[in-house]
């Protein structure tokens, strides 16, 4: 059975449901309109969970600026920063993917409309699509696996610790929560009612904020994989070309217009991702430099709980990148397709329009966060690196 644009959007459908976000809709097969609609229950639970994740972001905030909470020994003091201000840069990368997919929510739409369109145009292999619709699927599933555990995993650690604390008789009962979060209860007790409110509202938060960190992950993935699968289409197309064909400058001009389709395509999606890509790596490199000074300098619990962010934002991060540099990779295929056919058989008009073609696929496709950082695996280890760096900086000084 023919694969439809819609089998592709299988998981970045579930991670909006996640988030509690309404899924995306485009004009499908025959014209007829994906209906996703959010019911009335719904969309409430979408507004709670959306300021749940935005007073995350405050609540961290103001623990940090709070007086009473800092500790005139300078190296707890650091630790208590980098512990609150790495979980501040998962909720402020998860509240940047919620506005991104929501303000671009119309030119993301429209490039599904295009996509739909293009499949139905062109005819494409069956056997091929199949093919990268598994590799997206399993990037996608592993990926999905993975938060799911981490969120599980993070929002159980403060249970264990508390049956840990209540069983022990040598140790005091905290009452903490999963982060350093801070709430108007605080100011009148620290009991098990505002533990357990505290818990719940930040079980809340992180589900949706992994919805969304999700969902512009697995959107970017799908975007990829099409580009991915027209650009293989386009080079096979152009390597299958035969210049002595009478009908051979209208099939060149045809793929010519293909490519600049696909090209508009791409530059609409860097765009769309321009500002996440940008957040994304600023708060990755402090983040992975803040969460592993937080697992030494704190307790072993605190070691536990800070391993599940450092991974997510390797994850994430590695995610970004190796998409990038999948879709650059399909890109450099035209180039080759173009020269290897039989151009020289064709007449001056023809070879005339195929080097014009060949000087445009020249130019690498590359991503960029505004035209500077490339969205590449070269950037992934950049981060790492210069991440390191202000790790042992920041340890050094300490």
């Amino acid at each position: 059975m023919q694969l439809q644009l819609e089998d592709f959007m299988y998981y970045p459908d579930f991670a909006c449901q996640v988030a509690g976000m309404q899924r995306y809709s485009w004009m499908g097969v025959q014209g007829v309109e994906r209906q996703c609609e959010l019911s009335v229950v719904q969309r409430v639970w979408f507004i709670f969970g959306a300021l749940n994740l935005v007073y995350q972001n405050v609540g961290l905030i103001i623990y940090m600026w709070l007086p009473d909470e800092k500790t005139q020994d300078i190296v707890m003091y650091v630790a208590q920063l980098a512990e609150t201000g790495s979980v501040l840069g998962l909720t402020l990368v998860a509240f940047c993917n919620m506005w991104m997919l929501l303000y671009n929510r119309h030119q993301i739409e429209t490039m599904l409309s295009e996509l739909q369109k293009l499949i139905i145009e062109r005819n494409l292999i069956s056997k091929r699509i199949q093919h990268f619709y598994q590799q997206s699927s399993n990037r996608m599933r592993y990926t999905k696996i993975f938060f799911l555990c981490a969120w599980f995993y993070y929002n159980s650690l403060p249970i264990i610790e508390l049956i840990y604390e209540l069983s022990s008789e040598k140790r005091q009962v905290k009452f903490k929560s999963q982060s350093n979060t801070w709430y108007p209860w605080y100011m009148k007790s620290n009991t098990y009612i505002s533990f357990i409110a505290s818990f719940i509202n930040q079980v809340i938060s992180s589900w949706i904020g992994v919805g969304f960190i999700m969902a512009s992950q697995f959107l970017l993935c799908f975007f990829a994989t099409q580009l991915q699968l027209h650009f293989d289409a386009l080079a096979k197309k152009m390597l299958s070309l035969d210049a002595r064909n009478p009908n051979a400058h209208v099939e060149l001009k045809s793929l010519i217009a293909y490519h600049s389709h696909l090209l508009r395509i791409a530059a609409n999606v860097n765009s769309v991702f321009n500002f996440t890509f940008m957040i994304n790596f600023i708060t990755s490199t402090i983040a992975i430099c803040l969460m592993g000074f937080a697992m030494i300098m704190i307790d072993l619990a605190a070691g536990f709980k800070y391993s599940v962010g450092l991974c997510a934002f390797l994850v994430f991060t590695l995610f970004i990148c190796f998409n990038g540099t999948q879709f650059t990779i399909s890109s450099e295929k035209l180039l080759p397709a173009a020269f290897y056919n039989n151009w020289y058989e064709g007449d001056l008009k023809y070879r005339k329009m195929l080097l014009f073609f060949m000087m445009r696929s020249c130019d690498d496709q590359v991503w960029r966060s505004y035209n500077f950082i490339p969205i590449s695996m070269a950037t992934f280890m950049s981060i790492l690196k210069f991440s390191y760096q202000l790790f042992t900086f920041v340890r050094t000084m300490i």
